[in-house]
């Protein structure tokens, strides 16, 4: 009521006897009084927006939490890191926050534990077992994954002074620093599409379109691909906001399921820290594949799955189980979408994130689902969201808010909201009141006749809609893409304008465009000052001297070929598989890039096990073009190298660290030496006892890793500034066109 007392009725939609003071929260009291009530009628409960008074206070407290992640994602993160990934070291900052802000006594243990530590100069490593330990405790009572200890055992800081100068940082966050400290990870982590997470306002406006939709209140969700648990942390928030206008309600239950570790270490720890008990599973199988039975079980599912993925067993979909007709086997989209759909309680909805083409994909086996989809009327709503809100992908995205069959609805909403968001950075932010927009317009599209007595809310000039019957759907392609139905789609395409970009609006692109700039400007500049810090404490002159050793290769490393074609064949891959095998070709710049549909099954990586590959292993290429090795990831553990390429891992005793060594084997020199001594065939190779005689530099190993970083930091250097000479590319030719298409002098502000 507070909410609506806030929002006066605009001059055009009062009602003879209303005023120019009347607020919606007159017109709710009314209705009120006079017993216009339904059982359940959500206002996109979003949380409410502070007062003016609190708004100052607001803002220094994210700023200042914003200058703590900015430290924390600094140079500490590779003083602690060593070999680990960025994911463990997010494993440690979220850990800590968790600890900090769920139990004082036991940050304050912590706290004296490190300080303690440090002062006597010992080992950091049983500080990061106790944090590890005290987490997994913690979640493992709260019946989810608890694998911290493992994961921050990946970590090997450079003394117990940096650790406790991190816990000193990390006790000056409060507020949403869980979430400021996923933005800054993804930012850092250059996630691939699989990994990133949902942002706060696309999420929002899913959780707020089932549970309206639903009309009841919700008692299950489900996400059958959990990220960082975003998405049930906020079907919970909402149920909790319910909760409060009527305590009898019992708080909602929700579950999960990942087949990627780090993201149900990250899941379970998100939805700790707001208290929620959860079931979240880690499965090797897709979903509708997996031993966990969900038909049936939710009032609403929230779901972001990857997109066009090749995970799912090829088997299952011949079998006839699914409802709306088999899925095509080279992407896993309308699996998901079957799966949401027979997950659903009856009367129940559920919000997913698609890639928009998936809408209109001229795929034969994806047509007759969506046809079959539209008959059963279980498409209630599809909205095209506006471009760059994912970090990870580029790829335009709707939002498909999906019913039981036991309801069917007769229309289908498209509303086109790609003029959306603002720009922020790189990225766009989808804002709470362009959520609440949205969310009204579904609202007064579908609800039946006197559900919401009063006025329809005003809708946004630039938010493009259509109501269409099934029967005209079914007429046609059965497209479910909002561009192929809201107004105005047939003029920008007599333009030619990009259907996957917001259509040009005079000077506000090129200006987004500008301020991507500026933002690229600042990462540039950031990524040059701490390349410039780094490079400052060790020069290159300064880096050889009298306790420099070398050493053959072989003595540094195993040295292992991946297994042969005999082992690991052609006929042995699918993208049904369900382990990744790795070839040259996912090489790239020092990294190991996602494998796409070469995988394996778990029966015969077990055969092949001790070829899997673990974090730090180094990948080279043994036969075919020479190329830069690449570096293994923790979340690519398990994983198998392909016959064309050579494992090394770093012996225990070696005194060496891997990401000197991949720095040192990517140099010029060496490649050119692996090349000459390659066979000279039709098809070039290096055999394991060639390789293991290359011989290798190395100081001490603190100053590897000095070295290591250093590289490392330039290497972010460059690719920040390759991104920004991209982005003034982009942002002169929007000005060229700016300047060379003058608006019309009656359009023009």
């Amino acid at each position: 009521m507070r909410w609506l007392d806030r929002r006066r009725v605009p001059t055009h939609l009062r009602r003879p006897d209303e005023g120019e003071d009347a607020t919606y929260g007159h017109r709710a009291r009314r209705s009120l009084a006079q017993g216009r009530t339904e059982t359940h009628q959500l206002v996109l409960d979003l949380p409410d927006a502070p007062e003016p008074q609190d708004r100052p206070a607001q803002r220094a407290t994210v700023s200042a939490n914003q200058q703590v992640v900015r430290e924390l994602m600094g140079p500490l993160a590779d003083e602690v890191r060593g070999p680990g990934s960025m994911v463990n070291y997010l494993h440690l900052l979220l850990a800590l926050h968790f600890l900090h802000t769920t139990s004082r006594e036991r940050w304050t243990e912590a706290r004296i534990r490190a300080t303690a530590i440090a002062a006597a100069g010992g080992p950091p490593g049983e500080l990061l077992e106790h944090v590890g330990h005290e987490v997994d405790t913690e979640v493992k009572r709260l019946g989810m994954l608890p694998h911290f200890t493992d994961s921050l055992a990946d970590l090997i800081p450079r003394n117990a002074d940096v650790l406790a100068a991190i816990m000193c940082l990390v006790g000056k966050l409060d507020g949403d620093a869980f979430e400021l400290i996923i933005d800054a990870y993804e930012a850092h982590g250059r996630l691939r599409s699989r990994e990133f997470f949902t942002p706060k306002g696309v999420v929002r406006l899913m959780a707020g379109l089932a549970a309206d939709s639903c009309g009841r209140a919700p008692r299950t969700a489900y996400d059958p691909y959990v990220r960082g648990g975003e998405c049930l942390a906020e079907g919970f928030a909402l149920s909790e906001r319910l909760r409060r206008r009527n305590p009898d309600r019992a708080p909602l239950k929700v579950f999960g399921q990942t087949t990627v570790t780090a993201a149900g270490l990250l899941a379970s720890l998100n939805l700790a820290l707001h208290g929620i008990q959860a079931a979240v599973r880690l499965e090797t199988k897709a979903p509708w594949a997996s031993g966990l039975d969900t038909a049936g079980r939710a009032d609403i599912v929230l779901t972001n799955p990857p997109f066009n993925m090749k995970n799912s067993a090829g088997q299952a979909r011949r079998t006839g189980t699914w409802a709306y007709g088999a899925p095509p086997l080279d992407n896993d989209n309308f699996a998901y979408v079957q799966h949401v759909l027979a997950s659903l309680r009856e009367g129940g909805r559920a919000a997913m994130v698609m890639p928009t083409k998936a809408g209109n994909s001229d795929s034969a086996a994806e047509t007759a689902i969506r046809r079959a989809m539209v008959t059963a009327g279980v498409v209630e709503c599809v909205i095209a969201l506006p471009a760059r809100l994912f970090s990870g992908t580029a790829v335009p995205v709707s939002v498909w808010l999906l019913r039981h069959p036991s309801e069917p609805c007769e229309h289908v909403l498209f509303l086109d909201a790609r003029r959306l968001g603002t720009r922020k950075g790189p990225r766009s932010v989808l804002e709470d009141h362009e959520a609440r927009a949205l969310l009204d317009m579904c609202r007064t599209h579908n609800a039946p006749p006197g559900r919401y007595p009063g006025d329809v809310p005003e809708q946004p000039a630039n938010v493009l809609s259509a109501l269409v019957d099934r029967q005209t759907l079914l007429g046609g392609s059965c497209s479910l893409n909002p561009v192929d139905h809201a107004d105005q789609v047939g003029q920008a395409r007599g333009r030619g304008e990009d259907q996957d970009e917001p259509a040009r609006s005079g000077a506000d692109v090129p200006g987004q465009a500008w301020a991507e700039v500026a933002w690229l400007r600042d990462r540039s500049a950031a990524a040059d000052a701490h390349a410039d810090s780094l490079r400052s404490e060790i020069t290159p002159s300064g880096t050889s001297g009298a306790d420099w050793r070398t050493a053959a290769l072989a003595d540094l490393c195993e040295i292992k070929a991946g297994p042969s074609f005999s082992q690991l064949g052609t006929k042995d891959r699918s993208p049904a598989g369900a382990v990744p095998v790795v070839f040259p070709r996912h090489l790239r710049e020092g990294r190991v890039t996602d494998t796409g549909e070469e995988r394996i099954s778990w029966e015969l990586a077990t055969r092949l096990a001790h070829f899997r590959l673990r974090a730090g292993d180094i990948l080279c290429v043994r036969a075919g073009k020479t190329a830069p090795p690449a570096i293994v990831r923790t979340d690519q553990v398990g994983w198998l190298p392909s016959a064309n390429l050579t494992r090394l891992r770093v012996r225990e005793d070696s005194e060496a660290d891997p990401d000197y060594l991949l720095a040192w084997l990517s140099r010029p020199e060496v490649l050119a030496w692996v090349e000459d001594r390659s066979a000279a065939t039709a098809a070039p190779s290096i055999s394991t006892g060639t390789l293991g005689r290359l011989e290798v530099r190395l100081p001490p190993l603190a100053e590897q890793r000095r070295i290591a970083g250093v590289l490392a930091a330039m290497d972010a250097q460059t690719r920040a500034h390759a991104e920004l000479a991209a982005a003034v590319a982009r942002a002169r030719g929007l000005l060229a066109e700016q300047f060379m298409n003058p608006m019309p002098e009656s359009t023009r502000p």
